[in-house]
């Protein structure tokens, strides 16, 4: 059964969806205005920065910047932040959201098969089932049959789904490091790194930002973006992996739908139909078998 102190776990995982559902909409607003990728560096950046003031004022003891240490955090960076976010967003310009909705769905199978072969985690029977029902869960809430297969995002596909790929690798490696260092500083090198590899890439379109319009809309939600999305949700993400099996860890972004549907019934007006209700029922069923009794080997 889950012991009592999982359950901050699990409610900080649940958080952390809300607040990648929240940016959705967010992001929509920001990147209508300036290059999504050229974003990520400045989110990354800003975040870091951020993270920086934040690590100092509360006195985190600082990591020794050695050559093991920088490679691992320089590993993590890339697999996490600055491969995991440029190849999902190059994905993006190719393929549809309903086909990058369907295959951000892999990662917590991506994850369960990694930490398996790796003899971090046990596949259980209840892990398989519950992974399986949310899996299955989620598909239908998106209905795959409005996935295109078409010649021209196909390209889009193989670019998302090796993000997600590059994702999971990242809860893997993460879990193991995050164990045995500070997690305000490794999130804060992680942000720096990963700002300056992406940002290098897209040096011309700096010179762009005095065209942009920053209205009050628009930094509002490059605010959130930045604070909400990325030096939180990265930083909750990080801990999280510290308490629990990064499977679990994984397992839990089935629930962005569910928060979609949510936000859309309160905010936009959308009708919560019984299918949303069916779904959303088999994804929370499916996290609940999967976390009951799993252990590490």
């Amino acid at each position: 059964m889950l012991e009592n102190k999982s359950y901050k776990v699990f409610i900080t995982l649940i958080f952390i969806q809300v607040l990648f559902g929240v940016n959705f909409p967010a992001s929509k607003i920001i990147v209508s205005k300036i290059d999504p990728i050229f974003w990520s560096s400045i989110r990354f950046l800003l975040a870091g920065f951020c993270m920086l003031i934040i690590s100092l004022v509360l006195k985190q003891p600082r990591p020794k910047m050695n050559k093991t240490y920088l490679k691992k955090v320089s590993l993590l960076s890339i697999l996490g932040l600055a491969l995991g976010q440029g190849l999902f967003l190059t994905g993006l310009k190719w393929t549809s959201s309903v086909n990058s909705a369907l295959i951000t769905s892999c990662i917590p199978i991506w994850t369960l098969i990694i930490v398996v072969l790796r003899g971090q985690e046990l596949l259980t029977f209840n892990r398989l089932i519950g992974i399986l029902m949310a899996f299955f869960g989620m598909l239908f809430m998106r209905d795959i049959t409005y996935m295109s297969l078409s010649n021209e995002s196909f390209m889009g596909d193989i670019f998302v789904l090796a993000a997600t790929f590059c994702f999971s690798l990242y809860l893997s490696f993460g879990k193991d490091f995050f164990e045995h260092n500070n997690n305000y500083w490794a999130t804060t090198i992680m942000f720096f790194i990963s700002g300056t590899i992406i940002i290098i890439f897209k040096i011309p379109l700096i010179l762009e930002l005095k065209n942009i319009v920053f209205d009050q809309e628009f930094l509002i939600c490059a605010l959130y973006s930045v604070l909400g999305a990325t030096l939180l949700t990265y930083l909750l993400n990080n801990w999280s992996l510290k308490k629990t099996q990064a499977a679990n860890v994984a397992l839990f972004i089935y629930l962005q739908p569910v928060v979609a549907a949510v936000i859309g019934y309160y905010y936009l007006g959308e009708v919560i139909t019984m299918r949303m209700l069916l779904c959303s029922f088999f994804i929370l069923l499916g996290l609940i078998f999967s976390v009951i009794s799993t252990k590490s080997p």
